[in-house]
């Protein structure tokens, strides 16, 4: 396992390994970057518009 896994299993009591897709050990990590991409991409084309 995983640090990150080995961490939420001793906090929650929930193993990411069994969760329903494969990746949830660094699903959150890629989740975040993409709504930090996507903010920036926003921020960049609002402040376009001045």
């Amino acid at each position: 396992m995983g640090q990150i896994a080995d961490l939420t299993l001793g906090y929650y009591g929930y193993d990411m390994y069994n969760s329903p897709f494969p990746i949830a050990e660094y699903t959150w990590m890629i989740a975040i970057i993409a709504i930090a991409l996507l903010a920036i991409w926003k921020a960049r084309t609002f402040a376009s518009k001045f």
